[in-house]
């Protein structure tokens, strides 16, 4: 999961533009992750096609979920909740080591003067210094673009990283002062392909068979 969050840490906040469609590649300790993305103003929904009993991740209406099967039942979480139900169960460590490797600070965000084509897009490549959460310091390449849709498609995986740290990332808010998105980030994320294609409607829409995770503990306790 850890390896998912960091793409969604990434992002740069900015006004709805664009539909669209992209695949994203991430990499981390613990291995590489694919992710389909689909977005419809200020929706966005997030696949795994490697990891299909994933389920997936949903913002809609400025609440994020992750939507999954668990015991033969479809869940829905609220990430603002689970949240809360974390903490109040003494799962701060366990938040910690998300937000650990969000970004604290941004020391330098500096054009290189260098250019490189990902996904058919040219972007210019940036030096990056930041300083995560728990107090280490960072130095990455950036390749940063000023696409309407790449800073769309940003903006809306910012709106989503809120709902799960209850907080902006400077990151992000580096990026949404210079109007620019991102491509790539180090080795740890690239966008894969890029569409302008529109997302089908029904593709943002909750099931409406769900359980929530209070519904899930409730029946458990009852049982």
């Amino acid at each position: 999961m850890r390896h998912l969050v960091t793409g969604l840490l990434l992002a740069a906040s900015l006004p709805a533009l664009a539909d669209g469609q992209a695949t994203l590649e991430s990499r981390s300790d613990q291995g590489t992750a694919t992710m389909e993305v689909r977005w419809a103003g200020d929706d966005l929904r997030m696949d795994f096609p490697r990891q299909a009993q994933a389920g997936f991740m949903l913002l809609k209406d400025g609440n994020g979920y992750m939507v999954t099967r668990m015991q033969g039942q479809t869940l829905v979480m609220d990430m603002a909740r689970l949240k809360q139900m974390a903490e109040s169960m003494g799962g701060d460590q366990a938040m910690a080591g998300v937000t650990s490797q969000q970004a604290d600070s941004v020391e330098r965000l500096e054009a290189t003067g260098e250019r490189e084509i990902i996904a058919g897009l040219e972007g210019e490549v940036y030096a990056l210094t930041w300083t995560d959460k728990a107090g280490n310091a960072h130095d990455d390449t950036l390749v940063l673009s000023d696409d309407d849709q790449v800073r769309e498609l940003m903006r809306a995986f910012h709106a989503y990283q809120r709902t799960m740290t209850g907080e902006s990332d400077p990151i992000a808010s580096a990026l949404e002062e210079e109007g620019l998105g991102m491509l790539r980030f180090g080795d740890r994320f690239r966008i894969a392909s890029l569409s302008d294609e529109a997302p089908a409607a029904s593709a943002f829409e909750l099931p409406e068979d769900a359980m929530s995770m209070e519904d899930m503990m409730n029946q458990a306790l009852s049982q």
